[in-house]
Order: structure tokens, then C-alpha cells, then sequence
């Protein structure tokens, strides 16, 4: 079975452009700025209709992925192949139409839309500029995407202010699928919302895909809305894959320590009165990785082989993947 989407081997760095000065030291020998590794060799296949969450602390690349995989950024090294074809072969109708496939809802609906723009236009600008519809239907298709995610028609005349974060986040739900999308990828997409509109955007999600076939790449650090949405998990730390493998599987049974100290810690009903304990040390630096595994300088099951070997992804059941050298010894 083909993969819908497939990530090989993504590579990205971000290195700064050095100013004047340091352009002339760098010619007299002086090192270039340090370069940020965000994402590291990260492979991850997602099928057609499939919902994948990818999870993991502040800081470990999964949002620059989200915006690779969304054509935002370029990945520095690696191959992206959507619906069978590797994206170094796409001819331009291919690649503009992949970039309308592939949409993205970001995190802070606020900063998203366009303030200075009413609803009718945010939502429907780009179908208009694509050819999907004609300015003179621009006004019934806008209302009914409105309708489609729980907003009034009326409101189309609205300015992004005048909305509740909720509903704003609904917009920007409208405006994605506005050029008819195969494939969502949600950034945070229901953080910025209190609890009680986060279960409501949550089971708009569910809708949508149910109605329209979408496949999913939810981008989280809430534990509680990957197990409720998701069908498979990636674990991500410092721009690494850690763990893959289907999502109730890795939370009954998590086989990497760092997923394991991410499970430890969630929250859940029914555990009762317990002592919270946060997962050691800080996060380290993308600008000096650790060597070998980047997880041993917080990870309490540590050995010397750690310490100056990566360890691999390797297959430990059905469908999961690990990286840890403990599974080396099994």
C-alpha cells in the first residue's frame, strides 16, 4: 500500500547569515555563526485517512517538521514524496497543487488571519486566486464552509476581532479547507483555547474527517488529545524520531524512557494522589547536541554505549519503532 505522505531522511538546518563584520572575520579565518540542526534524519510514512500525532517538548523541532511537510520550509536534506511522487520530480501544476493538498492550522488563530481583511475574504481569497471557485460563488462557498465548521453565514462580513478565540480558530479551519484539502497539519491548533472550546474543535476535527477523508498530522505536546485523536504517535526530542508506533499501544506500553517520562507525567483520571516528578535536567542546546543518543544526559536507564553511539530505529512489534540501545540487548 502507498504511503499518502513520506518523509526520508529530512534534514534542516537553520544557519544565520553572518552581517558585514563577521563576513570579513570569517575571510581572515574566524568560524562561521553555529548552525541549528531543528530537524534530524527523520523518516515517517502517514497513509491515506490515517491520523499521526507527533509529540514531544518546546524546542524539538516538531513545528519546523509540520511547516516542511506543509511546503513553508524547505528541507535541507531528504526527500518528500506525497501521493507516489517524490517532490524533486513534481512538474509546477503537481507542486501547486501539493501546496493547496497540504494545508496548515497554526496555533494562535489571532496571529494567523489577517486582521485588516472581513471573514468572506480570509476564507476566500485563495480558492478565488486558484481557480476553485468564481468571485460571483465566493460568497454562498464562504457561507457554506462557515456552516461547515459550526459558524453562522452572517458572520462572514465579520473582521477577526470581533470573534472568540474558538471561533477564530474555526476560520482558520474554513480557510483550509477552502481550497479543498487531502491532508491537515495542526499545529498546536486547540492550545491557545480553554479546555471546554478544545473539546469542541476536537470533535470538529473527528467530523471533518470522517466527512471529507482527511489525513492528519496533529503537532502536540497535550498527551490527552493525541490518545483521543490519533491512530499513531511519533515521539520527537532535539529534531530526532524516538518512537513510533500505534497510539494505544505506546501508552499502555511505552518502550523508550524519554516516552516513558512523558507518559509518567500526564495527567490522568483515576490514578489518585501521587508526588509529581519532572523529568530531569534541561532540554539541551540544538546549537551543541550531545553526543551518541541526545537523550543520555537526562535519561536515568543511561549506559556508556549512550553516551557515543546512536542508537537506531529499530523494529520492537507491530507497526512500533524505537531508538534505544536498551533494545539492543534484547
Amino acid at each position: 500500500m502507498t504511503a499518502h505522505l513520506t518523509l526520508t531522511r529530512i534534514d534542516k538546518v537553520f544557519q544565520r547569515k553572518p552581517d558585514l563584520a563577521e563576513r570579513l572575520a570569517i575571510r581572515l579565518g574566524a568560524p562561521k555563526p553555529p548552525a541549528v540542526r531543528a530537524v534530524d534524519d527523520v523518516t515517517l510514512s502517514i497513509q491515506k485517512g490515517e491520523a499521526v500525532g507527533l509529540v514531544g517538548e518546546s524546542g524539538c523541532g516538531k513545528s519546523t517538521l509540520g511547516r516542511i511537510v506543509a511546503g513553508i520550509h524547505a528541507q535541507t536534506g531528504g526527500t518528500l514524496t506525497f501521493e507516489g511522487r517524490d517532490q524533486p520530480d513534481w512538474t509546477a501544476e503537481e507542486a501547486r497543487r501539493a501546496r493547496l493538498d497540504i494545508q496548515m492550522i497554526f496555533q494562535d488563530p489571532m496571529a494567523s488571519l489577517n486582521p485588516r481583511k472581513r471573514v468572506i475574504d480570509i476564507v476566500g481569497e485563495a480558492p478565488v486566486v486558484h481557480g476553485l471557485m468564481t468571485r460571483r460563488e465566493r460568497e454562498g462557498e464562504v457561507g457554506r464552509l462557515l456552516r461547515e465548521v459550526g459558524l453562522d453565514p452572517a458572520y462572514s462580513s465579520r473582521f477577526p476581532h470581533q470573534f472568540s478565540g474558538g471561533q477564530r480558530q474555526r476560520i482558520g479551519i474554513a480557510r483550509a479547507l477552502a481550497v479543498q484539502p487531502k491532508f491537515l497539519v495542526c499545529d498546536e491548533s486547540v492550545a491557545a483555547l480553554d479546555v471546554s472550546i478544545q473539546a469542541q474543535v476536537l470533535n470538529l476535527f473527528m467530523d471533518l474527517r470522517e466527512r471529507r477523508g482527511l489525513t492528519y498530522l496533529f503537532i502536540s505536546h497535550d498527551l490527552g488529545v493525541i490518545e483521543h485523536l490519533t491512530d499513531r504517535v511519533a515521539i520527537m526530542y532535539l529534531g530526532r524520531l524516538v518512537e513510533v508506533g500505534p497510539t494505544a499501544d505506546i501508552f499502555r506500553s511505552a518502550n523508550h524512557p524519554y516516552t516513558q517520562a512523558l507518559l509518567e507525567e500526564a495527567p490522568r483520571i483515576g490514578r489518585g494522589r501521587r508526588a509529581y516528578k519532572p523529568l530531569k535536567g534541561e532540554i539541551p542546546s540544538p546549537l551543541n547536541p550531545p553526543s551518541g543518543c541526545y537523550f543520555h544526559t537526562r535519561c536515568p536507564l543511561v549506559m556508556d554505549i549512550c553516551k557515543t553511539a546512536r542508537p537506531a530505529l529499530r523494529d520492537i512489534g507491530p507497526g512500533r519503532i524505537s531508538a534505544c540501545h536498551l533494545n539492543d540487548q534484547s
